[in-house]
Formats: structure tokens, sequence, C-alpha cells
């Protein structure tokens, strides 16, 4: 009969001790580096937790804790990592605190570390309850930078780089009209602070787009672009300042045999002095000050 009537005391203890419902949402929390976020974490059926035990600890270990309340004041026994940056919140405008079992987790100053579970342990005299919650961090990256560059077959090669992301990106080359454009390659860096560069490329003619879009995105859907106008690059050929050069010179050149032949020659088309005047002064108007630099 023993046998019996021991294993129901024990059932019997255990459904008593974990009688505590704690609820969590069923989603990860995304929350950008930087930023501050909230872990909704609450008791059901409402009742005050302003007596309870609650403790916050990640990774199972229990007494690594993010946060501790305890005797109705938080305990300075937090790791090392979270001092200063943890503090029990409301989880909506409409709760009613601890008093009313809401024993939600703020978490300031986000971190590629923070990523992950976090267990909310609540307990009391006669009963206990946890959950998990999974905290996802995300960086929005900065917008591309776009860099052309002509190409000997006339086409333009584009340089696409753009840093801060985590996770790694999806990257998308587009042209105006919503088709996509295949890069020639991509490449990823991981920095120091744990975050992603990207740099992607693509050789591109008139022909295959006249408007093209290098795009980064998350997988939550927050993207970063920048257009480039392909025909504006091609129609400047970089020939073009050259033969302007050219030209200026080649006036230049010849205004300065004009006034060449008119000074050395200033004797004998004239022997007043106002005439030299007028000579000279005829000189300088058709040689201009932007040939100075040819100055005889």
């Amino acid at each position: 009969m023993m046998w019996i009537i021991i294993p129901l005391l024990m059932n019997l203890f255990i459904e008593t001790s974990v009688s505590l419902t704690v609820l969590v949402p069923g989603d990860p929390i995304v929350a950008p580096v930087g930023s501050t976020v909230i872990l909704p974490c609450w008791i059901s059926p409402a009742e005050s937790a302003e007596a309870l035990e609650i403790r916050w600890y990640r990774h199972d270990q229990f007494n690594n804790t993010v946060l501790l309340y305890n005797h109705g004041k938080i305990q300075d026994v937090q790791e090392e990592s979270y001092r200063n940056r943890s503090s029990l919140t409301l989880r909506s405008d409409q709760s009613g605190g601890l008093k009313d079992g809401d024993v939600s987790l703020r978490l300031e100053k986000l971190t590629l570390q923070d990523e992950g579970s976090f267990h909310c342990y609540v307990s009391g005299e006669s009963a206990y309850g946890k959950e998990e919650v999974v905290l996802k961090i995300k960086g929005l990256g900065s917008t591309p930078v776009l860099i052309p560059k002509l190409l000997d077959d006339g086409r333009v090669n584009i340089s696409c780089r753009s840093s801060g992301w985590y996770p790694e990106p999806n990257i998308k080359w587009t042209s105006a009209d919503g088709r996509v454009l295949h890069p020639g390659g991509s490449s990823h860096s991981l920095g120091t602070d744990k975050m992603f560069s990207v740099h992607s490329w693509m050789a591109i003619s008139h022909s295959d787009a006249h408007l093209v879009s290098c795009s980064m995105s998350l997988r939550t859907g927050e993207l970063q672009e920048s257009r480039i106008d392909v025909q504006a690059i091609i129609s400047s050929d970089s020939s073009g300042p050259w033969k302007a050069l050219f030209l200026t010179f080649l006036i230049c050149a010849l205004l300065g045999l004009v006034g060449l032949i008119l000074y050395k020659y200033r004797d004998k088309l004239t022997g007043t002095i106002w005439q030299n005047d007028f000579i000279i002064k005829i000189s300088n108007l058709i040689y201009p000050k932007s040939c100075h630099f040819m100055i005889f």
C-alpha cells in the first residue's frame, strides 16, 4: 500500500511546486545594436510579485544573474557586463508592474554579446515557474558608397561598399526598371567590433541599364540603397578634359605667336611712342590673361 501512496504524494508535491505559470512572447525579440529593449515576462493569472524572487539569467547559469530581485529589492549580484544596464520595467503602458505580476526585464546599450536566450525565473515559498526569451541583435549598416571607374572597353566598373552590418546583409543590384543584375563578385569582412563590412562590384554598359542601384538589406526588411547614372558616366568620356586642355593650349600658342611678332617688329610698324602704346594695347586685347603662362 505504501508503494502506491508515496508516488502519489511525490506527484502532488511536484505539481504544487511548479503551479506558478510564467508567460513570455512566442517569437524572438529583435533590437538594434546600442538600443534599449524590453524582454516581456509575466505571471498568469495576474498576482503580485512584490514578495517573490525574480531571477533573470542566461545560458542555464542560474547563479550568474543578469538581474536578481528578492526580499522586495534588486540585489547587487549581477553579472559584471550587465551592471547599470538591467532593470525591471513595465512590458506595456497598461501594465500594473510588480503588483500585477509583470516581471519584464529592461536592457540598455545592447551589444552583439547580448544576443541569445534569457531565462525568466519566478519563485515563491511553494511554487516556481520559468520561461525563455530569445533576443536577436541587428545592425543596420551605412548607406552604400558607389565608386565608378570607366574601363577601356567602354563599360563602367561600379564598386559598392558599406559597413556596420549585423548579421551579414543580402546584396542586390537592380536596374531602374526593376531587373535584377548579376554582380561580378562580392566579399565581406568581420571587424574587431564583430560587425560586417561588405564590398560588391560589377561591370556594366549603357545597353545593360541606364540607372543602377546597389542595395543591402537584413532579413527583417531594413535596407540601405544607393543609385548611380551609368549613361552620365559613359557620356563624360575621360578624354574630354584633355581635349579641352589641348584646344586651350593651341589657342594660347597662336595668340602668343601673334604677340611675339607684334613686339619684334613694333619699331618697323610705328615710329612714335603713342603708336607703340597703341600696338601694345592691341596685343594685350588679343592675348588673354588666361594664357599668361606663355609670356615671352
